[in-house]
């Protein structure tokens, strides 16, 4: 895994004496995406103005070809020049490609196969690709930069034009971007109401004006224009599709064989390395049946699978993970995640965090990742199967909020609200009174806004509570809010979805998974340089999974009802019937114990005051609230305290 950034401009200003400096320094905000090589590459024409130049800079943490993939790699003819961040997994296929059409390599790097692939495919490159990226190409014949992001969002690219549309800056993290002097890091109001409201800055946005991120398979072209401006064409080469009808009408049996193959598949091709690799490893359904494959394909007394434990045994998992290693035989390692590794961790990996991320789940997941990188540079996850499997309890919730909106029950919200408000406040991971609460929160919400509510942070009709009047005035300035924007993507999904499930499971997938968990898998594992893989995000067994009919992922209360089916001979029966418990810690009870000092400090009143657009009234009576007992807010304050500690290094630097 890697880091790329850089700069195209027809600013004569951006490419002085200084631009090297400017160049490494960025380049080397990234040191922790990639410690092992770096490299530059800065092309100035005699006519800027009218022709454009680039620089492009990178950091490489390497895993295949460790001699041959150095980067920035160029053409032969020098004409091409690639930075690129991920993995092509079906790279070997797309070689042969094009070493038939007369392409020689002089490498066995997946990256020189973007090079040629760009030289013979163009655009028609990034439909073929098979993997997980951020890339950028820079074409001296077309004089155009190519940006582009992979279809599941794994891998983060951010962008921004400055310089009155003169100059573009991007880069794999924030941060790079940020290091460049034409950037001006003012925070985006629509930006920081979507942390607050999802847990995360939903692309296209990002949390400083003026940037964005690129949405999963986002694509943009940039070339010179008229008057020596930047043209942008913003593209998504994978858009919303119909599910596959051929595969949509195979039988239970078929659909089981053909999904055995393709997550085989799948692990086989991520087990691909250079380097030391090993398995996350849950308890839970996903992440075993990732194990298991692998321990098809490899020895499993050679598999090394790492978890994590909590002192709370409400979010313990530890014993199903361990339960799961003995059964097929790997080298299990576990550690433990008490409140005082949390309280140690929290205020540092809050500033470090590329931008807000106000998943909790971010702690854990910093911890197990550099736990595994002691013994291992890759690690495979389960992500992905929750999304397209439809494993989330809101799944089977949303036909009943459909029922109680024909009943009329969202006239009467706010009398249910206050009453389900009344219930004591449990801080157990799941409890019941929480999952009642957020239902009830969730009536009178159309469609994806609907799930918003239940999974996010502070539900949208609150917003004001958190948000300065400023911040309010800022987003009625613009029509594209994050409900609008949500809306949008709902509708775009039903247009060729089969169903409504078939719907939300591409909503979850476009925002909670691509825009949330694995954000939160990039920062927690970049930030400790180890790559992590997710086999169930796969192109062909994403593919199988849209096809097959609900019925086959979820009959009841039954989630991922296929999944389980394949895992009935492979796993432990108690670990193939387990509910979804996800990978929780339980930060409600830490705010009020451990955690509770650190907290009260940074949402104090003077320090809420330093922060932008923030209503400093409402979120200390948000305080106050959870510190009494009588509600849970644990979502909203942990997004305030995310968003304040980064606001904090960002006024310094």
């Amino acid at each position: 895994m890697c880091g790329i950034t850089g700069w195209f401009s027809t600013q004569p200003q951006r490419f002085g004496p200084e631009s090297g400096e400017i160049l490494r320094g960025m380049r080397d905000r990234l040191l922790h995406r990639g410690p092992d090589d770096f490299g530059d590459h800065i092309e100035v024409p005699e006519d800027v103005q009218r022709l454009g130049g680039v620089a492009l800079g990178f950091r490489r943490l390497s895993i295949l070809d460790l001699a041959g993939g150095h980067q920035p790699m160029g053409s032969p003819d020098g004409t091409v020049w690639v930075v690129f961040n991920g993995e092509i997994y079906n790279h070997l296929d797309l070689r042969k490609e094009l070493e038939a059409a007369g392409y020689t390599f002089a490498t066995r790097s997946d990256t020189e196969v973007l090079v040629h692939g760009w030289q013979h495919w163009g655009l028609g490159l990034f439909p073929k690709l098979s993997g997980m990226f951020g890339v950028g190409i820079w074409d001296a014949r077309k004089r155009s930069l190519v940006l582009a992001r992979d279809p599941m969002g794994k891998k983060p690219v951010f962008a921004t034009l400055c310089d009155q549309g003169r100059t573009l800056v991007f880069g794999s993290e924030l941060s790079a971007v940020l290091a460049h002097p034409a950037v001006e890091p003012r925070i985006d109001a629509g930006g920081l109401q979507s942390l607050i409201l999802m847990d995360y800055v939903a692309s296209p946005r990002a949390i400083v004006q003026g940037v964005e991120t690129l949405q999963p398979g986002g694509l943009w072209h940039v070339t010179v224009g008229a008057h020596g401006g930047l043209q942008v064409a913003r593209d998504c080469y994978a858009p919303p599709t119909r599910p596959n009808a051929e595969l949509a009408l195979l039988t239970e049996q078929d659909a089981l064989r053909e999904l055995d193959q393709r997550i085989s598949r799948a692990v086989e091709r991520r087990l691909m390395a250079d380097v030391p690799l090993g398995i996350f490893l849950s308890g839970g359904i996903d992440s075993s049946l990732v194990a298991y494959y692998a321990a098809r394909h490899r020895p499993a007394r050679e598999l090394d699978t790492f978890s994590i434990g909590f002192e709370d045994k409400s979010f313990d998992e530890s014993a199903h993970a361990r339960t799961v290693a003995q059964h097929l035989g790997t080298r299990h390692h576990e550690r433990t995640f008490d409140p005082q590794a949390c309280l140690d961790l929290a205020p540092k990996l809050l500033a470090s965090i590329d931008q807000p991320l106000a998943d909790a789940s971010i702690l854990p997941t910093w911890f197990l990742c550099g736990f595994a990188r002691e013994q291992v540079t890759v690690a495979l996850g389960g992500d992905g199967g929750d999304e397209w499997f439809l494993g989330y309890p809101t799944f089977y919730a949303d036909p009943v909020a459909r029922l109680a909106d024909r009943l009329g029950l969202a006239h009467v919200q706010p009398w249910l609200a206050a009453i389900v408000q009344k219930l004591p406040v449990s801080h157990g991971n799941l409890s019941l009174d929480f999952q009642l609460k957020r239902f009830v929160a969730g009536l009178g919400y159309q469609g994806g806004l609907r799930h918003i509510a239940w999974i996010g942070g502070l539900e949208p009709r609150q917003h004001g509570r958190v948000l300065a009047a400023d911040a309010l005035q800022e987003l009625h300035r613009h029509e594209e809010t994050t409900e609008s924007s949500i809306s949008e993507v709902w509708r775009q999904w039903q247009s060729v979805a089969r169903d409504d499930a078939d719907a939300l499971a591409g909503l979850y997938a476009r925002y909670y998974l691509g825009d949330g968990v694995l954000q939160k898998v990039d920062r927690a594992s970049m930030l400790h340089s180890l790559e992590v893989r997710a086999p169930l995000l796969d192109r062909d067994v994403v593919e199988l999974a849209r096809a097959l009919p609900t019925r086959m992922k979820l009959r009841g209360r039954t989630t991922k009802w296929l999944l389980r089916k394949l895992a009935e001979d492979k796993l432990p029966p108690h670990i193939v019937k387990r509910p979804k418990k996800g990978f929780g810690v339980p930060i409600a009870a830490w705010l009020r114990g451990p955690l509770r000092g650190w907290m009260t400090d940074v949402l104090s009143e003077e320090r809420l005051r330093r922060a932008p657009f923030l209503n400093v009234t409402g979120i200390q009576g948000l305080v106050k609230e959870h510190l009494d007992g009588r509600a849970d807010h644990r979502k909203v304050l942990w997004a305030l305290l995310c968003y304040c500690v980064w606001q904090e290094k960002l006024a310094r630097q």
